[in-house]
């Protein structure tokens, strides 16, 4: 069994704080997909010719729609590069936590190792004074 050390309460905030960035981290990651798939629709929309036989106002409005749809595809290449930069910010925090939380980890491992250690000792130590005198009152009785 696992000795408790001091370190355990730590441990475990630190853990709930890596798994809220690795969320957040998800969160961010399925942002910058959906910005992604955003921006190729917007892509396609503007590649589209929608000019057709028609009046001049037909095609002025076509050529507006055209417009709109190239300012369309500009804000959708701007969100994907904002999504992209939060994506890069959560993942530089989750390293952060998660780099705190295994150097805990790992000082906490070193600690248990003690004490196992020290106890191990301790118990040797036990039974060779217990050996000890299970000698002597051998060669007593004898």
């Amino acid at each position: 069994m696992r000795p408790k050390t001091r370190l355990d309460p730590v441990i475990k905030i630190e853990e709930q704080k890596e798994e809220r960035k690795l969320a957040e981290m998800a969160a961010a990651g399925r942002q910058v997909t959906f910005a992604e798939k955003a921006l190729v629709s917007a892509q396609v929309q503007a590649r589209a010719d929608h000019r057709r036989i028609a009046s001049a106002t037909d095609w002025q409005l076509a050529e507006l729609a055209h417009s709109r749809a190239l300012i369309d595809v500009h804000s959708a290449e701007h969100a994907v590069r904002s999504a992209q930069v939060a994506a890069s910010n959560t993942r530089d925090a989750y390293r952060a936590v998660h780099s705190k939380a295994e150097a805990l980890r790992r000082v906490a491992a070193a600690r248990v190792e003690e004490i196992l250690t020290s106890r191990a000792k301790a118990e040797g130590k036990e039974l060779d004074e217990l050996g000890v005198v299970a000698f002597n009152s051998r060669n007593r009785a004898a």
